[in-house]
């Protein structure tokens, strides 16, 4: 390396070094503020967050703008709807804000010597809440002994660190508890099943592999005897000339345990009296046009997929509740179709270009689907839960004495719940709530798309496509 391309190559290393530093101090003066946002909307009244869990609502909850517990003991309660500001502002969904605010709110109130080198920015930012996700069900006074020990060290200590600090301030702090834990250790079983996505063999390339993750944690003598029966319907699969890899016979046979009946798996039954299987359901909800359906261009010939330019249609798409989203291949919808135990309820949306309306407040089940279809998420900005679960609102509000066909696939868009709340009831803070509706292709407006007002003043803008900031309304024109 000569000594024009070793200053070139020094010159860009220094360039990586001043701009992650730069990163640093941005991102730490960020989180300061998101901490200073929630010090502003928070209120030293005692109350409990009317929201059990993530996705479960209490009816209560329902009434407008909460106070929140995000924080451990003695941090105080935060405004609910201030949340959907930081969301956002900072271009996440709710749920994620949500963590990010008690974690500012956590080291902000109980950890104030982590907040304070976090704020200076001798900490990482990931670091600090790493911590701050830990000592949440800690006694305050926990929460000060880990504090104080780690506040040094927090540059550089190391997950299971902290987790035994934890710990033992736990043990200290609140040993009733701790005891308490100790003998309901089994209750940390739990078994989940990610219906999330649907899975792909290589992100990179896209290949669809059609499959979801497993993982639990189960009491000794469940597992055992769960290998025994895996190992042992796998064994079968095998010699009944199934794929010869094991991990595969091991997942398949785990399906067919799920489909057992009476403790007999469907590969080993009396001929006489064979076991009734477990059916399995799967509901497709798949986008068609005519070429689709008749397998033909206007009626003439080969129907060509716009995306690939191949003949046929190849791809069908899962996106209802209780199942994998994605797109699955046309063999694998084959296979289940195919089988005698599947039930298969295929529902076809046909030009999603057409709009429907209808009279009264309900929409049917067509007009939803239609809903539904054109919009797959919440359109609250930046927000990814499911259209298929989420409430159907009129963006221009319904009135009873008002025209006919209100309820219509124009006037309705899907909205989680907790954005429904938002939409419906003002702030605390400000007594303004979140507003939106859709776009005005003759103001220059992109077609297809919703504009939202935050009680801030700030605009949104929401299509298929995801969410970008829109400028201030130039009033009337």
């Amino acid at each position: 390396m000569d000594r024009g391309t070793h200053t070139t190559a020094t010159a860009l290393i220094e360039a990586v070094r001043e701009r992650t530093a730069a990163a640093r101090v941005a991102e730490a003066a960020a989180f300061v503020a998101v901490g200073d946002w929630a010090a502003a909307h928070t209120s030293d009244e005692v109350v409990g967050d009317p929201i059990t869990s993530l996705g479960e609502w209490d009816s209560e909850a329902l009434a407008g703008d909460q106070f929140l517990e995000l924080g451990g003991p003695g941090a105080p309660v935060v405004a609910e709807f201030c949340i959907g500001e930081v969301a956002a502002a900072r271009g996440c969904s709710f749920d994620a804000a949500r963590r990010l605010v008690g974690d500012a709110v956590e080291l902000r109130w109980r950890l104030p010597r982590v907040h304070a080198r976090v704020a200076a920015g001798e900490v990482d930012v990931w670091r600090g809440r790493r911590i701050a996700q830990t000592t949440r069900s800690l006694t305050f006074e926990g929460a000060g002994f880990v504090d104080r020990h780690i506040a040094y060290v927090a540059g550089r200590a190391t997950g299971p660190e902290v987790d035994r600090l934890v710990a033992e301030a736990a043990a200290r702090f609140d040993p009733e508890t701790t005891e308490a834990e100790r003998h309901a250790a089994d209750g940390d079983r739990y078994l989940s099943i990610d219906l999330g996505e649907v899975g792909y063999a290589d992100p990179l390339t896209g290949t669809l592999r059609g499959t979801v993750n497993v993982h639990g944690s189960l009491d000794l003598a469940d597992a055992l005897d769960l290998e025994r029966s895996i190992a042992h319907v796998a064994r079968q699969l095998g010699e009944l000339g199934c794929d010869p890899n094991l991990d595969i016979r091991r997942s398949m046979a785990l399906g067919e345990i799920a489909r057992r009946c009476d403790g007999v798996t469907t590969l080993e039954y009396d001929v006489e009296q064979p076991p009734t299987r477990a059916r399995r359901e799967v509901v497709l909800f798949v986008h068609l046009d005519q070429a689709a359906i008749t397998g033909t261009l206007n009626g003439i010939g080969p129907g060509i997929d716009a995306c690939t330019g191949m003949t046929g249609i190849d791809l069908a798409r899962l996106d209802t509740p209780g199942l994998p989203r994605g797109a699955v291949t046309v063999e694998q919808v084959q296979s289940w179709c195919g089988s005698p135990d599947t039930r298969v309820t295929v529902k076809p949306i046909i030009d999603l270009n057409h709009h429907d309306a209808v009279n009264g407040y309900n929409p049917p089940n067509r007009t939803a689907d239609h809903v539904r279809a054109r919009w797959p998420r919440c359109v609250f900005p930046y927000c990814t839960r499911s259209s298929r679960t989420a409430d159907l609102d009129h963006c221009a509000r319904y009135d009873e004495n008002g025209p006919p066909g209100q309820t219509s696939t124009r006037n309705l868009f899907p909205l989680c719940r907790r954005h429904h709340r938002m939409k419906t009831h003002p702030e605390r803070r400000t007594g303004k709530r979140w507003t939106y509706r859709p776009t005005n292709p003759t103001r220059n407006e992109p077609p297809n798309a919703v504009i939202w007002t935050s009680p801030m003043g700030l605009r949104y803008l929401v299509d298929r496509d995801g969410t970008r900031p829109w400028p201030e309304d130039p009033g009337p024109g």
